[in-house]
């Protein structure tokens, strides 16, 4: 894993490279325009000459702001596309001509909150301005340099939280002279305008390798897991392989102490809280023959609850789902919070057609309900009974059918039939 992670923070420093690239040769509809639609008489031409693009600009100061632009247009639609995956912006360009030759960069953002689609004059004007070497230069700006243009904001009146810059649907992007120019023939040269970024960012990938972790430590335990069930199916005695158990299902007593048995946050039992009630019912039903069903309940997506609404909303709904889960069970049942949004439900006595009808009336039930924030909550469930087998395997069966459920596209309940092996006779 280290290795892994060595490689793919390499790999994003020197690779996952994403590009966007303008000049003479692309595709995207290019547009001019001038002054003159303001009562000015400049005049601005585009050519190509090969792979460059030629913005010829006569211009006049019949009007008090003359200017020649060049518009290129990113996507047929207003939509546009999403420039926050991107770092910054190369360009490579030369300005001929009398007085100031600096240059206006515009990237234009629509947002239905503030802008109109047909009229690109509400559109968002995230500006940088910049003038090149005589000669012409290639210059690097990042992306945070752009501001947005105080006029644009006090014409369009748009309100405090939309004045921040913004690419996240950018249809245009524009190249200007600026304004007070010296009346007379301007051209700009462009060889190229090439947005640089990474597929995945830092964050992202930092993210990435958090769950190749937490799924490196997950496959560990399931391993140590296994390795122990072995040793505990090698015992003579069930009382030895109970006692074994216990140590493997209990959240580290020594570390913990007098750990409390019911969940602070939903009020229902945690894993110690059900330990010795699990013990109980399993040797009960081995003894009866009665069947003992046991049921993994998962919140889908719930990730994305806290992220965009915030813990304090995650931590409602997972109260919610608890009160949903103990108001459809028996009295004689069990509902214990196994770890983060995932839930079990303990039905002794019950076959497991029956516990699948149970988990199918919850799980409609939940997706009916109106949920903190208006939401929308849906759960999966995995069901099974109790075979000849001990207890590690009855649970992970149990998860396994939970983890099938989530395959098949969520918000659905999936059973697993138990597998019956003989018994090795027990020695004299």
């Amino acid at each position: 894993m280290i290795l892994v992670s060595a490689a793919l923070f390499a790999w994003q420093h020197f690779g996952m490279n994403r590009n966007i690239r303008i000049d003479g040769a692309s595709s995207y509809k290019m547009q001019t325009s001038d002054d003159r639609t303001n009562g000015g008489a400049s005049v601005a031409k585009l050519s190509r000459n090969g792979k460059q693009l030629l913005l010829d600009c006569s211009l006049s100061d019949q009007n008090q702001w003359p200017f020649c632009e060049l518009g290129v247009y990113l996507t047929p639609t207003s939509k546009g596309i999403d420039l926050t995956g991107f770092d910054r912006v190369n360009m490579k360009v030369d300005y001929r001509g009398p007085g100031n030759r600096q240059i206006r960069f515009f990237v234009r953002n629509y947002d239905p909150a503030y802008a109109k689609e047909k009229d690109e004059s509400s559109w968002k004007i995230n500006e940088v301005a910049f003038t090149p070497k005589p000669g012409g230069e290639t210059v690097s700006i990042p992306l945070t340099s752009f501001s947005v243009t105080s006029w644009w904001i006090a014409n369009n009146h748009i309100p405090l939280d939309h004045i921040a810059p913004d690419m996240r649907h950018v249809p245009l992007v524009q190249v200007s002279t600026s304004g007070f120019k010296e009346p007379g023939q301007h051209e700009l040269v462009i060889d190229y305008i090439e947005f640089h970024g990474k597929w995945l960012s830092r964050e992202q990938l930092a993210l990435l390798l958090v769950g190749l972790w937490v799924g490196y430590a997950l496959l560990t335990l399931a391993l140590d897991l296994r390795h122990l069930r072995k040793r505990l199916q090698r015992s003579r005695r069930r009382e030895h392989e109970l006692r074994g158990l216990t140590k493997a299902l209990q959240l580290e007593n020594r570390l913990v102490g007098d750990m409390a048995r019911r969940d602070p946050l939903t009020g229902v039992r945690n894993r110690a809280g059900i330990r010795d009630e699990l013990f109980r019912e399993v040797e009960f039903a081995q003894e009866s023959g009665q069947p003992l069903a046991a049921v993994f309940a998962d919140i889908d997506h719930f990730k994305r609850v806290n992220d965009t609404l915030g813990h304090d909303v995650g931590d409602k709904v997972l109260q919610q789902f608890a009160k949903e889960l103990g108001g459809q069970i028996r009295s004689d049942d069990y509902v214990v919070r196994w770890g983060g949004e995932e839930f079990v439900l303990i039905f002794p006595a019950t076959p497991l057609h029956i516990a699948a009808q149970l988990a199918e009336k919850i799980r409609k039930q939940v997706e009916s309900k109106i949920w903190p924030d208006g939401l929308r909550i849906t759960s999966s469930f995995g069901v099974t009974v109790l075979g000849d087998e001990s207890i590690a395997d009855f649970v992970k069966r149990a998860d396994e059918a939970l983890y099938d459920a989530k395959s098949q596209g969520r918000n659905c309940v999936v059973t697993r039939e138990p597998i019956t092996r003989m018994r090795p006779p027990e020695p004299e």
